[in-house]
């Protein structure tokens, strides 16, 4: 053990803590050391607690760190955790975002192995409460989370719980809190074992398909969809109210396609007769049923990459072993991860979410054109799902862009373009249209750009006037440089263009929908 944390006993009985020692094998990272010390001795534990009112944010964030690893071990109990909880409940209102996130992260830990007291699941309860109703973006979806383990754990205060968020959506017009409040009872419709618990969350979210704010409808649907996993536990007088209300979306342009694909599964999970379900249908159950996550690696070799899907939809440790497959040495592990990931994008906790976005962002250098675009599909899902993303994208097209690789600007653009499929707006357009003309001057990017322009041409129908104008300008003024090696692919653009602009001067207004 370092000399810094070095124990004096003094009478074979009394101990002294070094508190600077500690404080300096924090900040070199020598975590199990310390464990092992707060573990043993009983003041090493106090003086750890102590630092976590130290003045610097490495200090109090590595002690945390050291309490989530004695709680996953099993070592954090009794009194020791009642003193832990009541000092770490103070961090989620930190000054600094880090110790805030893993206070948060140890709360969202202890309520799945701990067990609390009524009072202090109700100062759990009302801690989780104030971050979400804040909306600040990666803490009050983490605190979400832990509102939802916490409903799902018990049952008493779920309803309270319940209502609380349903309240919260109506009276919020923030966009984070909105989105925090779903993930909230999503998570603990996913979680709860009260069948009662479920469909009062599925209830409220079928009533969020008439709010008349687009944002949470989309995630009210994608709520729904995720609950579908558990219909054999949804009434049917929830499921045909949901029928209902998503077949007034079909006609949608934006979710049209998504509430008919939902639409579908809530249609089947109505049948009551096993003789009624289709012949497909009733072996893939039966083969479902059959797998363990033992089994994970053989069915991907089988190529039965949809059955590992279906697992984890309803198996969270499958879903974690997915999660990690997206790192595997193995390519092909990658591709099958990836192809899962993709397909469950809605059934991705924020937790899970946070976890995979630098790999995802990886994938976007990829030299494979598929693993490229589906990345970008799933990382833009995950932005409209988890709105406290944004600073993580704003870093990934920055890292990309200027890195002057072609490739990296292929999986900017192509990002960019996934974006604004999920969440389009003028503003978005605009930008993406200026970053369009710097990359064309550009000799580096200028290939690679006219590519992913003529990929995505049809989006040119969203473009305003002006800014068509602008484009064509710019495509006209590059035409011929280089020896002419990209002037088909501009003659085109310019030839769309042009169309575009004859048809608005002859009043038809046509969108990329």
């Amino acid at each position: 053990m370092p000399w810094l944390t070095l124990l004096a006993v003094l009478n074979g009985k009394d101990i002294i803590v070094d508190k600077g020692g500690i404080k300096e094998d924090l900040l070199a990272w020598r975590l199990n050391d310390i464990k092992m010390l707060a573990e043993e001795y009983d003041k090493a534990f106090t003086t750890l607690l102590e630092l976590l009112n130290d003045d610097n944010p490495h200090v109090r964030a590595n002690v945390i760190q050291v309490l989530m690893d004695m709680l996953s071990e099993g070592k954090l109990e009794g009194e020791r955790l009642k003193l832990a909880l009541d000092s770490v409940l103070e961090l989620v209102k930190d000054e600094d975002e880090r110790v805030a996130l893993k206070a948060l992260e140890f709360i969202n830990a202890l309520l799945e192995t701990g067990e609390l007291t009524e009072e202090e699941y109700k100062r759990v309860t009302e801690a989780l409460k104030e971050v979400v109703k804040s909306g600040m973006p990666i803490l009050g979806e983490y605190a979400a989370e832990g509102l939802g383990k916490l409903g799902a754990k018990v049952a008493r205060i779920a309803y309270k719980i319940i209502q609380w968020l349903f309240s919260l959506i109506g009276s919020s017009k923030k966009r984070e809190v909105q989105s925090a409040a779903i993930t909230a009872l999503t998570e603990m419709a996913m979680k709860t074992s009260d069948s009662r618990v479920l469909n009062e969350v599925f209830d409220g979210i079928s009533d969020l398909l008439a709010h008349p704010d687009p944002y949470v409808v989309e995630r009210a649907l994608y709520s729904i969809d995720r609950m579908l996993s558990r219909e054999k536990d949804i009434s049917m007088r929830n499921k045909l109210k949901a029928i209902t209300r998503i077949k007034e979306l079909r006609s949608d342009i934006k979710l049209g396609t998504k509430a008919s694909q939902v639409l579908e599964k809530l249609e089947k999970a109505t049948v009551t007769s096993e003789e009624v379900i289709s012949e497909a249908e009733a072996k893939k159950r039966l083969e479902i049923s059959q797998y363990s996550i033992d089994d994970v690696d053989r069915l991907l070799d089988a190529g039965k990459t949809e059955i590992v899907a279906e697992m984890a939809k309803l198996d969270s440790n499958v879903m974690d072993m997915v999660l990690d497959m997206l790192e595997s040495d193995d390519y092909s592990r990658r591709m099958d991860a990836l192809w899962i990931v993709a397909r469950l994008t809605s059934h991705l906790t924020p937790s899970d979410a946070y976890r995979i976005l630098p790999v995802l962002g990886d994938f976007l250098k990829s030299k494979n054109p598929w693993a490229r675009e589906t990345a970008a599909k799933v990382l833009a899902d995950i932005y409209a799902l988890y709105p406290g993303t944004s600073r993580f994208f704003t870093t990934l097209l920055d890292t990309l862009l200027k890195s002057g690789n072609p490739r990296d600007v292929e999986g900017a653009l192509e990002l960019m373009a996934k974006l604004l499929d999920r969440l389009p707006s003028k503003d978005m357009f605009t930008g993406m249209l200026k970053l369009v003309l710097r990359l064309l001057d550009d000799e580096k990017t200028r290939g690679v750009t006219l590519r992913v322009l003529a990929r995505e041409a049809q989006k040119l129908l969203d473009l305003d006037t002006e800014d068509l104008f602008a484009l064509e300008h710019k495509l006209k003024e590059i035409y011929g440089k280089e020896g002419g090696k990209y002037d088909n692919i501009i003659a085109g653009l310019i030839d769309v263009i042009e169309d575009i602009l004859k048809m608005r001067r002859q009043g038809i207004v046509m969108t990329s929908d």
